[in-house]
């Protein structure tokens, strides 16, 4: 199996344990071979609209430049597109984004605005850097780690995320106790501080962790590695009250991942993840309450690219990733073969529909859709295989979900941006 990224796209690995680990199921564009970076499952809980469009006046980007990776910003409009050309505002250090295989795999901003998360990986592993977008200052958090962003904790002051801590980086390295024994890490933006929460299992096998809307709980869910399935497990915020929710037994699509909860806190959706070598084998979407229950399979979905499905503010609808290439196993092989399509499904029906694809963009990949706040359009963004010299050029554009329109009508919002690796 192999998480991609989930967040751009990411090559994540999976050949081990190691790898089916990584996946901070962090939405993720994928485009040929290289990447755009989304997020899509962030902040539910502070707004019924897409937290993108609330929590900061700007839309970040990380772009491809001769000296490495560069992080802009460009003003933001009424539907989450960039009014204007990103410009910018940092420069990552220690020469990133000049290896071929250094890449920002999820960028998402904190729900109060102040901190923009940046999972990074490179040869070595993965990290993260935080940017305080007051001081406009851009530096890695925590320290002396490797590891990965998964989410940020609800509530419209946090600059909280949960972190799944990997490996020490020398003797400062931040320790709990006597030794290395983490589980999974809440990690303070601002200081850089940690509180580490007993998961029963290591680290490594940690697949996807998401808090409730409220912020009372932590679904999470659990792999010991290729052909042994998953475990889903809740828990509260601060450890206690674990809740065994369910088993997926080793074989097709038994990786329970990418959590999405419903506005309202009563529903679960999440992919059913092919437990495979074979890095982009299609997934299910499948929807459960929150006590695990009721699960029922909604649709098929991407997959392995690591698109997270995203509720309308209502509860009722759910935007996903559909690949429309099934028959061209160069796909399941190679994120650059990928050609996706936006579908819609109504959760109580389980009616869904393709709304936006190549037939309307002209463009191979159509990912990251976002709800805007009363559910009567969605923005996405659509662009062909990523450049690794020269980066991607993504354009965003908007879908009008009118009733059963049988074709909804797609329009742009920009021109296309050139140069891209990441988008907030």
């Amino acid at each position: 199996m192999r998480l991609v990224p989930l967040c751009k796209g990411r090559s994540y690995i999976n050949v081990t344990v190691l790898l089916l680990i990584l996946i901070g199921i962090i939405t993720v564009f994928y485009t040929k071979g290289d990447l755009l970076a989304h997020s899509s499952t962030e902040d539910r809980a502070n707004t019924t609209a897409n937290p993108r469009f609330a929590s900061s006046p700007y839309v970040y980007y990380t772009l491809k430049q001769t000296s490495g990776f560069v992080l802009a910003r460009a003003p933001k409009g009424a539907n989450g597109q960039p009014l204007g050309v990103p410009q910018p505002v940092a420069q990552f250090s220690d020469d990133f984004g000049l290896a071929e295989s250094d890449a920002v795999l999820s960028m998402q901003l904190s729900p109060d605005g102040r901190f923009l998360a940046i999972n990074a990986t490179r040869d070595h592993g993965e990290q993260v850097w935080v940017f305080d977008t007051q001081r406009m200052i851009l530096s890695l958090t925590p320290r002396f780690v490797l590891g990965n962003f998964l989410h940020w904790l609800p509530g419209a002051a946090s600059h909280t995320f949960l972190y799944r801590p990997m490996f020490p980086m020398g003797p400062q390295a931040p320790m709990d106790g006597n030794g290395w024994n983490p589980g999974l890490w809440e990690v303070d933006a601002a200081t850089g501080a940690h509180r580490n929460i007993d998961i029963h299992v290591p680290s490594a096998y940690l697949v996807d962790a998401v808090p409730s809307p409220d912020g009372t709980r932590i679904l999470y869910s659990t792999s010991a590695g290729l052909g042994m399935g998953s475990d889903t497990w809740m828990m509260h915020s601060d450890g206690s009250g674990l809740t065994h929710l369910f088993n997926i037994p080793g074989g097709a699509q038994s990786i329970a991942g990418l959590f999405s909860w419903s506005p309202d806190g009563t529903t679960i959706a999440y992919e059913r993840l092919s437990n495979s070598p074979t890095p982009f084998l299609p997934a299910g979407l499948w929807v459960m309450n929150s006590r695990g229950e009721l699960q029922r399979r909604l649709a098929d979905t991407d997959g392995g690219h690591g698109f997270a499905p995203t509720w309308s503010p209502d509860g009722h609808r759910l935007a996903y990733v559909v690949r429309t290439n099934l028959g061209d196993h160069r796909a399941d092989l190679s994120m650059q073969a990928l050609q996706s399509a936006i579908a819609v499904v109504d959760v109580p029906t389980g009616k869904s529909s393709v709304v936006a694809s190549y037939t309307q963009t002209s463009m191979q990949i159509n990912a990251n859709p976002q709800w805007s706040s009363d559910g009567a359009s969605i923005t996405f963004t659509a662009f062909n295989p990523i450049n690794r010299v020269l980066g991607g050029t993504p354009r965003y554009w908007s879908i009008l979900i009118e009733g059963q329109q049988a074709q909804p009508q797609v329009v742009p919002l920009t021109p296309e941006i050139l140069h891209v690796v990441a988008v907030e």
